[in-house]
């Protein structure tokens, strides 16, 4: 019966962000509807300023590859590139278009760099790594229907989601600290962490594999699974959320 609980509660959270993300993509996105025209061009793109941080939006696709120099490509449609935007403010790299792109052969952005801090991605984007990531303290931040999908070598690992937004790392790290909310998903089945902090809550869920100590709080019909059980499992539970092993 809990369990029953559990899904339908989660259901009704999923409904509900769906809609509230569909109405706020709406908002976000610029109404201008500019269709791609089939032509493929590949424009390298000079920044001067430098940057710790990646935020995507506006369903572009971004591809981040660690190298030791600096080097972004736009590869889309040749009608598009005047509205895709790589731009740095305040440290970070701002990757987005003023209109909303439809049928386009391409809108993927490909960025060489050699260290970040921060990825961000909202709005339907995309992110995903070209290889291993090995920045000493990474945060990620998925939101609003968003996808990112990276491999990492990290000391401290921060993971977050909302708004229907998905997340998947694989690699390793010593600490991980995640927060999932709003029907929103975190997959680090193929992540080892030694030590981790998850907190989960409306309907969103988690998967996680932490060696030593993990701590864990699920709330409002929310879940956290673990692969395999830690040497020190905390747990705290509320409002239908559930924590257990996969």
């Amino acid at each position: 019966m809990i369990k029953l609980i559990i899904q339908i509660t989660k259901v009704i959270i999923t409904v509900i962000t769906v809609l509230l993300l569909q109405s706020c993509v709406n908002v976000e996105w610029n109404s201008e509807t500019i269709s791609g025209n089939g032509k493929v061009v590949t424009v390298n793109r000079t920044i001067a300023e430098k940057f710790n941080s990646v935020s995507v939006q506006t369903g572009l696709n971004v591809i981040i590859e660690q190298a030791n120099t600096v080097n972004i490509e736009v590869q889309a449609d040749d009608n598009l590139q005047d509205h895709i935007f790589t731009t740095v403010k305040d440290g970070v790299l701002e990757v987005y278009s003023d209109v909303n792109i439809k049928n386009a052969e391409a809108k993927n952005i490909y960025i060489k760099t050699s260290n970040l801090e921060e990825i961000r991605s909202s709005s339907g984007a995309n992110v995903k790594s070209d290889n291993k990531l090995e920045f000493k303290n990474l945060e990620l931040h998925s939101s609003s229907g968003s996808t990112i999908l990276v491999e990492v070598d990290s000391d401290i690992l921060s993971c977050e989601s909302s708004s229907g937004s998905s997340l998947e790392v694989k690699g390793k790290a010593n600490i991980l600290n995640t927060e999932s909310s709003s029907g929103s998903n975190i997959n680090l089945e193929n992540l080892i962490a030694q030590n981790g902090k998850s907190s989960s809550s409306s309907g969103s869920s988690t998967t996680l594999n932490v060696v030593n100590q993990l701590k864990a709080d699920a709330s409002s019909g929310s879940s956290i699974e673990f692969i395999s059980k830690p040497n020190s499992l905390i747990v705290d539970k509320s409002s239908g959320g559930s924590v257990s092993q996969k």
